[in-house]
């Protein structure tokens, strides 16, 4: 059964952050992993491939065993290379502050002509805490209820600008109507603004809100807000299940589920045939460093396998240790390996690989067979897309080129209104 018309909907291709373990491929420069230009190229070819945006996560902090750029710098610079690739870092609403995040986003979005977004993420990392002057990661409920004030404010912030209020125009002296920028009052537990934002409406209303939360309260949180929510789902049957839930969640937030998309991610290993393809797949994993990848799972979720029989499955007691701060991911990993069987290094394979994502080995023609059932059978409205190795894909699936280099036109999501009055919280009892 589809879930609408096809000429209706478009599908959503994001790609996402480049895989680190890419790097360790045979004759790949290594050198040129701290160079601009090579993620200039991947950002290029994105935007010729007819992508619609690049994501761009954050780990601040060694703790995964890798070095990382900051997104936001990265994807300023991808800026003034592209002309119509979206553009949506991670900023973390544990660690970062709601005036300055809105600001930076929204700067981009007006020098981008409306092609910026934010990817509000809690940040699931323990061991980065101290880098941000905090003695205790906060735990996970802490977290999103931190990230439920953040996400108030920066959207409040960005919706305080009437669209009259900027009074340009020819000949004009750029200036504003203050009486038309409504003043942000927030009295909440985690934060305590009083703020007149000085950055002008988004030419696309706002920018895009991405979320990433697959949790219970993550989902809750994301259907009360986010524009498009990413989420990790290895089987079709499961991500149809989350789809409908999270379409529900949206429509009893009085929202319209129709602007909003699910997005999940997705792993592709492409051949001209199907050996070639898993050749491709093969060579990705023989070069996984099996001790540092099992280190990194442990540091990310909590599972440690760094002393487990590897062609064993997972022990019961592994599992149960893992998930307290990544609690969905942990329950997504712990679902495929118990449906497939896996024993622990394909647990440490897979999940270094794609990290509880869909994986797809296969030829162009499979792979495009495989988005398209996903898409028109309930289970996403596109994804975000993660190769070994840059490599093009065509697909079935009609992607007209961006007429205009507008995020929301060519997301495609509704362009946000103002909303005169929306009073943030006062402070709690």
């Amino acid at each position: 059964m589809l879930v609408d018309d096809p000429p209706r909907r478009q599908l959503v291709l994001n790609l996402f952050s480049p895989n680190a373990e890419s790097w360790r491929r045979s004759g790949v420069d290594t050198d040129r992993a701290w160079s601009i230009d090579a993620l200039v190229q991947l950002a290029q070819d994105a935007e010729r491939g007819l992508f619609d945006a690049i994501f761009l996560a954050d780990s601040p902090g060694l703790g995964e065993g890798y070095t990382a750029p900051d997104p936001f710098t990265v994807l300023s610079i991808l800026a003034g290379r592209t002309t119509h690739l979206g553009l949506a870092p991670t900023l973390l609403t544990t660690y970062d502050e709601p005036y300055t995040v809105a600001r930076q986003i929204a700067t981009l979005d007006q020098y981008t002509g409306g092609r910026a977004g934010w990817n509000a993420a809690t940040g699931s990392q323990p061991s980065v805490a101290g880098n941000f002057g905090s003695v205790d990661h906060p735990d996970h409920a802490v977290r999103y209820e931190r990230g439920e004030e953040f996400i108030e404010i920066v959207t409040a912030l960005w919706d305080s600008w009437a669209p009259d209020a900027w009074l340009g125009g020819d000949g004009a002296l750029p200036t504003f109507d203050r009486s038309r920028i409504r003043p942000v009052r927030h009295q909440g537990r985690h934060f305590q603004v009083d703020a007149v934002f000085n950055v002008p409406r988004s030419p696309q209303g706002r920018p895009v809100l991405f979320h990433a939360g697959s949790s219970a309260v993550g989902r809750a949180q994301g259907a009360r807000h986010a524009d498009a929510i990413f989420t990790a789902q290895p089987d079709v049957d499961v991500a149809r299940a989350f789809y409908a839930d999270f379409k529900r969640r949206v429509a009893s937030n009085g929202r319209n589920p129709d602007h909003t998309r699910v997005l999940p991610g997705l792993f592709v290993a492409l051949g001209g045939s199907e050996a070639e393809a898993q050749a491709q797949f093969d060579e990705f994993t023989d070069h996984i460093d099996l001790d540092r990848a099992a280190a990194r799972l442990a540091v990310q979720i909590g599972l440690d396998l760094t002393a487990a029989e590897l062609d064993a499955p997972v022990a019961e007691s592994a599992w149960a240790a893992a998930g307290a701060s990544f609690t969905s991911r942990a329950a997504v990993i712990q679902a495929e390996a118990a449906a497939k069987r896996l024993t622990a290094r394909q647990v440490i394979l897979r999940a270094t690989a794609a990290f509880g994502h869909h994986i797809v080995v296969g030829t162009p023609e499979q792979v495009a067979d495989d988005i398209e059932l996903w898409f028109r059978t309930g289970a996403a409205d596109g994804f975000n897309y993660r190769a070994p190795v840059r490599q093009a894909i065509r697909h079935r699936l009609h992607r007209p080129r961006p007429a205009a280099p507008a995020a929301a036109g060519h997301l495609p999501l509704r362009v946000h209104e103002h909303h005169p009055a929306r009073p943030l919280r006062t402070a709690d009892p």
